[in-house]
């Protein structure tokens, strides 16, 4: 079993006093010496930390405004972009029509040169052709002279047969003359 005896309390005046004006000497020497400086630099604390929201405000405001002229370059860059797009597509179709307008006109200028070309050499053929069917045909007549008239029956037949020829003609000659 446990005793306990009963708490008794004495105070000691002495003592109590000493201790009080102990303390009040401590709380006066923070109060004048230790608060003043700690207030200073709390307060110190105290106005980097509001010029910290400020700037972090600032920066977020700055920030939205930069992430909306982003958003307004992005926009008007697409913007631009589908512009010169179009541009592009609109001056495609426009040099495509040009060419093919060129490609039409340069194949008219080569058909027309190509027709011009093929009558210029069917005339130079066709001389040609004409030329040598003369010399051929001029030839093929001296051979058939020469060998009609290389005895002289034959020759004489030519001329009797001639002169009747024109005998003949003046015979017409003379009866259509006389007709009309």
């Amino acid at each position: 079993m446990l005793h306990v005896e009963p708490f008794h309390v004495t105070l000691d005046w002495a003592v109590f006093g000493g201790q009080l004006l102990g303390f009040a000497a401590i709380v006066f020497v923070i109060v004048k010496y230790v608060a003043p400086p700690l207030k200073a630099v709390m307060a110190k604390q105290q106005d980097q930390v509001r010029h910290q929201i400020a700037e972090a405000e600032q920066a977020a405001g700055a920030r939205k405004k930069a992430e909306q002229e982003y958003a307004d370059a992005v926009a008007k860059a697409r913007a631009e972009g589908e512009q010169l797009r179009a541009e592009a597509k609109e001056d495609s179709v426009k040099i495509l029509a040009a060419l093919r307008e060129q490609t039409q006109v340069e194949v008219a200028r080569v058909k027309q040169h190509g027709q011009e070309q093929a009558l210029l050499h069917r005339q130079q053929l066709t001389r040609e052709l004409r030329v040598e069917l003369g010399n051929a045909v001029h030839g093929g007549a001296a051979a058939i002279v020469q060998q009609r008239l290389s005895t002289d029956e034959a020759r004489s037949s030519s001329i009797d047969s001639f002169i009747d020829e024109l005998e003949a003609l003046a015979n017409n000659a003379a009866s259509s003359g006389g007709a009309a």
